[in-house]
């Protein structure tokens, strides 16, 4: 086998095992003998959520992912604001006028230990019948954006493999695999993100489709009690 094939197969490997668990968060394992060393003044200093501008930055970020799922799937959110409507109370000002968020849908009444004052029993047959016809009708739509954007996921993850693999195949010199590794982690540091990104607006989609599937199997239920 000649170097440069050596070479190639060194970086595909490299690419494999950084790709592989792309999409799960990040664990830190901590051998054995270091658990001896966790009584130190650092660990009351753990952080527990995002600091600075990196609070802002992740803010802004889910901000804009609600934008595009919301935009993708608006009658999704139509029926179900439309079920809260008809089973949850509407939270209002001291002049009675009813709150909305950012996207001018109702805020819901909550109690005081955190849960929604709802009641399902109000739905009648026939308006978990007009509920379940448009869900079911909907789906068809909306499990084709879903896959459309797996796709875009999908792709965006070929283009960071190919960029962490060209980063680390150019040029190799005397560098250690580790390194070369880690040079191509850098190298191909925006694509990364961005795949990341496009998954996370993936992974809403499919819980939006899971959801709304999931409520047309309890509306099911219950019409044919």
């Amino acid at each position: 086998m000649t170097e440069i094939e050596q070479a190639s197969q060194a970086a595909e490997h490299a690419v494999r095992e950084a790709a592989k668990d792309a999409d799960k968060t990040a664990e830190v394992r901590i051998h054995e003998d270091e658990t001896r060393e966790m009584k130190t003044p650092g660990f009351s200093r753990m952080r527990t959520d995002w600091q600075g501008p990196d609070a802002a930055q992740i803010q802004s970020l889910k901000a804009i992912v609600d934008g595009r799922i919301l935009k993708l799937f608006p009658d999704a959110f139509v029926i179900m604001n439309e079920v809260y409507d008809l089973v949850r109370e509407k939270q209002a000002d001291e002049n009675g006028v009813v709150l909305v968020d950012q996207h001018g849908f109702p805020i819901w009444a909550r109690h005081p230990s955190g849960a929604y004052v709802e009641d399902f029993t109000v739905l009648t047959q026939g308006q978990k019948e007009d509920l379940l016809f448009r869900i079911t009708t909907r789906l068809f739509d909306w499990k084709q954006i879903s896959a459309d954007l797996w796709g875009e996921a999908m792709f965006a993850k070929a283009q960071w493999e190919e960029a962490m693999a060209i980063g680390f195949d150019t040029p190799p010199g005397k560098l250690t695999v580790d390194d070369r590794t880690q040079k191509g982690r850098l190298a191909s540091r925006e694509e990364r993100y961005f795949a990341i990104f496009l998954s996370l607006i993936s992974r809403r989609a499919d819980a939006v489709v899971g959801s709304m599937e999931l409520l047309a199997q309890r509306l099911k239920d219950a019409l044919s009690f």
